[in-house]
Parts: C-alpha cells; sequence; structure tokens
C-alpha cells in the first residue's frame, strides 16, 4: 500500500476485509470501490462509499474508520471527529491486522483513530 496523497491523513488508511471475531464487525473489503477510492486519493468518491455502508452497518468501526479518513481527505474535520470518536467506543478492542501498513500493526482502530484526531485537533483531541 503506497503513500497517501493527504500527509494528514496518514496512518489512518485502513479498510480491511476480514470479519473480527466475536463482535460481529465485517470490514470492509480491500477490492471495494470505497477503499479504492481513499488508495487513489479520491475522499469524495469514498466517503459516498462509506456513508452508504454506514447506513447499514452504524456500529462497525472499520466503515467509521474509514468514513472518519474520508471526511478528513476532505478536509472536513469537523465531520471526521464524531466517526473518530465512535471508533474511540467501537473499535477499541479491534487489533489492526498485521500487514496493512508497517505502522498500523498491533495498534487498535481507537489507537488510529486517536493519532487521526491528535493530527488535526492537537491537545484538543482528548483520547
Amino acid at each position: 500500500m503506497g503513500t497517501l496523497p493527504n500527509s494528514r491523513v496518514g496512518i489512518a488508511f485502513l479498510a480491511i476485509a476480514l470479519a473480527v471475531a466475536g463482535c460481529g464487525t465485517i470490514g470492509v473489503d480491500p477490492e471495494s470501490a470505497g477503499y479504492k477510492s481513499l488508495e487513489a486519493g479520491d475522499y469524495a468518491k469514498a466517503r459516498d462509499y462509506f456513508w452508504a455502508l454506514y447506513s447499514k452497518n452504524p456500529d462497525d468501526p472499520f466503515v467509521e474508520l474509514d468514513l472518519a479518513i474520508s471526511f478528513q481527505g476532505l478536509g472536513r474535520m469537523d465531520l471526521a471527529e464524531p466517526f473518530f470518536r465512535q471508533v474511540l467506543e467501537n473499535g477499541r478492542n479491534v487489533v489492526a491486522p498485521v500487514g496493512r501498513k508497517a505502522d498500523s500493526n498491533d495498534k487498535t482502530l481507537a489507537d488510529i483513530a486517536c493519532t487521526n484526531l491528535r493530527r488535526d485537533l492537537h491537545d484538543q483531541a482528548d483520547c
């Protein structure tokens, strides 16, 4: 996976096709249009894709994270922040799979969300 065009988004680029044991989360297919849009830096298209998924799976921390990243990539931290905060709750025990992004290994989705909140909100991140 290459680097993102928008460095503010950084390590948060994460969409997973794995099922998360014990929590019913299905994640996001890495071959999906949304994931490919994130990878290409087309945050508007990614936002539309993940918004549709979120309406069906509002408690899936992978979808929440990818939707937040989409908004953040569009420069809309005001819209990204509530989704990152949902990930802090719903993704606190969900470990990012190894091999997705080297600096994400062994971190929970909540850790990744917190990193992104701090990147834009600094001391106001409160996580």
